[in-house]
């Protein structure tokens, strides 16, 4: 790669082979593997950047921002609330908003993108005048690919979200990622409408790795009378008030501690559940350590099966990439066996719509939602 062109260079990138062109950005010092990011093939020849490559780059970026805005359009029952860019798969690589009741939080994680922060942000107001929009950078991406640090941009008061008729609140001391995770939206609903629509045992659900207690607000939405939370952040200031906002107080209590000594602890304690659900962060996000992932699932589901009552619901999510539909469940069927339990797949899911990919085959899709019937005997 050549040290002779700029970070965040934008380029025609040449395949021979397939006699095709690609419009491009570069950032030959950037410390991740993939120092080149392809926008669009340039089918029509119709930008010449080489002579005008800042006006070539606001003219996609303005394009493929107005493109990614109308998408979402589409998904009116996201109108409070969503991804607005989902990076690569909105043609804008390093570019990550999330629109909020109040806020939308941007981060750019690429030199080529990084570039044009204020037409950004002036395409982003421009769309959505009611909300404020912040840059919420990630500094660790941010050092990989060698770009400035800003002065982080402050939060005046707490984020408040509207997902699926419930509300959540979460005070930016105890805010992850860029906020809230949008992304299992459509499982969350399904998880709750199942639960409406059937009679399985629902007195106590348990929800893994609660963060600021999704899960567990939609189980107790759907009839679940109690719900225990665990997360090993300090999520109990947030989890009560989301109990609160949603008129479920006393429905709901929060235990802090690692996932994995919780589960050892209520497993010596007799404790029973009939719902749980685990939500665990991404086990891997390389290939390499795929092995070490499935075994670490395997472990997880082996301790949760065994809190379930006789009969019960197991609610599995992922966000780990490398891990597919199969590699994931076979992970459940080996926990079954050993715990001598029969599962039955009752359902399947993926991220939502706003956060769009082409197959299963995409390095974007890395959602996974499978609910299981367990009994004993």
């Amino acid at each position: 790669m050549s040290k002779g062109l700029r970070p965040g260079e934008w380029i025609i990138l040449e395949d021979q082979l397939a006699k095709k062109n690609y419009i491009a950005y570069i950032n030959p010092f950037a410390e991740s593997f993939y120092k080149l990011k392809i926008l669009t093939e340039d089918k029509t020849k119709k930008y010449n950047v080489k002579s005008d490559e800042e006006e070539v780059a606001r003219e996609l970026i303005v394009a493929n921002l107005q493109a990614a805005f109308k998408l979402r359009d589409y998904l009116t029952d996201y109108s409070n609330g969503a991804r607005l860019v989902y990076g690569m798969n909105d043609s804008l690589p390093g570019i990550i908003v999330d629109k909020y009741q109040k806020y939308i939080l941007a981060q750019i994680n690429t030199a080529g993108m990084d570039r044009f922060r204020d037409l950004i942000k002036a395409e982003i107001v421009k769309k959505y005048p009611e909300q404020k929009v912040l840059f919420f950078d990630n500094l660790e991406y941010r050092k990989s690919e060698v770009l400035p640090v800003h002065e982080p941009e402050k939060i005046a008061e707490d984020l408040d979200i509207l997902e699926n008729g419930i509300h959540y609140r979460i005070s930016q001391t105890v805010m992850q990622k860029i906020g809230y995770y949008y992304d299992h939206r459509e499982n969350r609903s399904k998880l709750a409408n199942l639960l409406t629509r059937t009679s399985f045992p629902k007195k106590t659900g348990l929800d893994l790795f609660s963060y600021v207690g999704s899960w567990g607000l939609h189980m107790l939405k759907a009839g679940v009378e109690n719900v225990e939370f665990v997360d090993q952040a300090n999520m109990e200031v947030a989890t009560n008030t989301n109990l609160e906002l949603n008129n479920f107080k006393g429905r709901g209590q929060f235990t802090r501690s690692d996932v994995f000594k919780f589960l050892d602890t209520a497993l010596a304690s007799g404790k029973k559940y009939d719902v749980i659900v685990s939500d665990p962060p991404a086990f891997t996000k390389s290939e390499k350590n795929k092995i070490q992932a499935l075994q670490g699932y395997e472990k997880l589901h082996l301790k949760a099966m065994r809190l379930l009552s006789d009969e019960g619901l197991m609610v599995v999510a992922s966000c780990t990439h490398h891990v597919n539909y199969e590699e994931l469940d076979k992970t459940v069927q080996e926990a079954a066996l050993k715990n001598s339990q029969r599962v039955q797949l009752l359902d399947l899911g993926v991220q939502g719509m706003d956060h769009p990919f082409s197959g299963f085959k995409d390095k974007s899709f890395y959602i996974k939602y499978l609910v299981y019937f367990v009994s004993r005997g």
